[in-house]
């Protein structure tokens, strides 16, 4: 018997809906950056950003990429590295992409 309220159709919806989620929250891929060898910062020294600057950047992911809006804090000679925040998982990142893919902010977007 159901109690007051409770509908099992609306509860296997729900359900449903919540183990999508979690699926995605375990499952998610996480962002593509730089690596240590690919940056090579003993021959491209890094420089800091003071302030930050805005910036939009494409993020990789294994399945695919993303243009996001972030804060470009240091760079090199060959790549940016980004603060940004990722809205499916509520977290902010940080992490090292190559100078190509950056771009400066426009100032009606600052």
């Amino acid at each position: 018997m159901s109690a007051i309220g409770e509908s099992k159709r609306y509860r296997a919806y729900y359900d449903r809906l919540l183990d999508d989620w979690i699926e995605r929250f375990v499952m998610r891929e996480e962002p593509v950056m730089l690596t240590e060898a690919e940056l090579d910062l003993e021959h491209h020294p890094a420089h800091e950003f003071n302030p930050a600057r805005r910036v939009h950047a494409w993020i990789r992911y294994p399945s695919q990429a993303y243009l996001v809006q972030a804060n470009a804090t240091a760079w090199t000679s060959t790549a940016i590295r980004i603060w940004f925040f990722e809205p499916k998982v509520r977290i902010h990142r940080e992490g090292w992409v190559w100078r190509s893919a950056v771009t400066p902010t426009p100032p009606n977007e600052q």
